[in-house]
Parts: structure tokens; C-alpha cells; sequence
């Protein structure tokens, strides 16, 4: 080991080396938190982010995204129930309220750097399966 370098303990790097929130900041995890249960979900907000105007079916979306219209349904209901996207007679539609339209914003931002997009995918991919990082 080279002079003036101490070793510390593997819990102690993994908390400097994944410091997500010090990467993302707090309201970019706390829209990740609340709001994508998966990598599926982070397709939709970036999809309906960068399409504001998109009205689309659920076989339409599907279609955007290269999915199958049954994987998209939890993801979609989870979106519309946390008031982002609004669906009425079968139609989808981008519809948040002023402050998480600029959350799904910062969000989608946050996509663009790669740094902060590994975080993303770490933060998400934790949510998801929250046993595989111990």
C-alpha cells in the first residue's frame, strides 16, 4: 500500500464511493422514492417527458417503447396513481402538476449526466431487488 494511503473498511468505501445522494441530490431521490419503481418506469417518465403532448394507447406506448402492452400496465397505473400520467377512455396522457412536472424535469436531467445516471440505475436497481447490494 502506498505511504500516507490507510486502508478503511469495505463499509466505509462503499458509503464514499456510492454517496447517491450527494451525486443526485435529495429531491432527485425523493422523486426516485416515490415515484419509479423500475427501470420500465424511468422509460415512461423520460418517454412522456420529452413528448408532452403524446396521447397515446396503452398498445401505442407499448409500441414506442419496443414493450409488451401487459408489462407496461402496473408501471402505468403506479404513474397515473402518483397523479403523473392521467388515463381516460383507454388514452394515456402526461399530466403532472406544475411542481413534479419540474421534478420529472430535474429527473430527466439528472438522465443525461453520465455520473449521475450510474447512480440512477444503482438507486433503482436497489429499490428493486434492496438484498443484492449487502
Amino acid at each position: 500500500m502506498p505511504r500516507g494511503v490507510v486502508a478503511q473498511p469495505a463499509a466505509i468505501e462503499r458509503a464514499v464511493v456510492y454517496d447517491l445522494e450527494g451525486v443526485l441530490g435529495p429531491a432527485v431521490m425523493e422523486f426516485v422514492d416515490r415515484h419509479v419503481r423500475s427501470l420500465l418506469t424511468w422509460d415512461i417518465l423520460v418517454f412522456f417527458h420529452r413528448n408532452p403532448d403524446a396521447v397515446l394507447d396503452l398498445e401505442g406506448l407499448a409500441s414506442r417503447l419496443g414493450r409488451r402492452a401487459e408489462e407496461l400496465t402496473p408501471e402505468v397505473e403506479a404513474l397515473c396513481d402518483g397523479r403523473i400520467l392521467s388515463r381516460a377512455g383507454g388514452l394515456i396522457r402526461y399530466r403532472p402538476a406544475p411542481e413534479t412536472r419540474e421534478a420529472v424535469g430535474r429527473f430527466v436531467d439528472s438522465c443525461q449526466d453520465r455520473g449521475r445516471r450510474l447512480a440512477l440505475i444503482a438507486l433503482v436497481l436497489h429499490k428493486i431487488n434492496p438484498a443484492a447490494g449487502q
